[in-house]
């Protein structure tokens, strides 16, 4: 969904941009032949994982599912998706070009079940996507938050249980 037309946008349009928002959010780890999709985010110039805010008329896994398709135009069934942890934490925050800084708190979901994918990508905040292998991955500039989604996945293909990661210290 562009941003002029999200949940965000209208809360800022009444709130401004002057206060750190506190925002659910998602991120999808999608994973199809050993490679994970990623999307070029141009507001953070990095590779992350299809992932974005919360839209209040829909549950956690359908905003994951439909975060896939928008970004990286992947069709998953939210019926094959599994979260697999969460991030949060006082140093877990997203800043905008525009100044826009928001508190951020994620549930992180995983499938390697997709029904189908198209080339068509969001173009308003998406300029690429890509299948990588975590090899790969660990070469590749990540945001911030595509860093600590990268490492949620990481410990949960270890341990198979949910992870809990708190960024509590700065990341620079």
């Amino acid at each position: 969904m562009p941003y002029q037309d999200s949940y965000v946008a209208k809360i800022r349009e009444k709130i401004g941009h002057d206060f750190t928002l506190v925002m659910p959010t998602v991120d999808m780890i999608i994973e199809n032949a050993g490679k994970l999709m990623l999307v070029y985010n141009r507001d953070f110039d990095a590779w992350a994982f299809p992932g974005g805010y919360v839209e209040p008329e829909l549950p956690w896994v359908e905003n994951a599912t439909r975060e896939a398709f928008e970004e990286a135009g992947v069709v998953i069934k939210p019926e094959v998706v599994k979260m697999i942890g969460s991030v949060s934490g006082p140093y877990y925050r997203a800043k905008y070009p525009n100044g826009d800084t928001t508190q951020l708190f994620t549930n992180v979901f995983w499938s390697n079940q997709l029904e189908s994918e198209q080339a068509e990508i969001d173009e308003s905040e998406i300029d690429d996507k890509r299948w990588a292998t975590p090899a790969e991955i660990m070469q590749l500039q990540l945001t911030d938050s595509g860093a600590a989604v990268f490492e949620v996945y990481q410990k949960y293909q270890l341990t198979k249980q949910p992870q809990l990661l708190t960024r509590a210290n700065r990341i620079d």
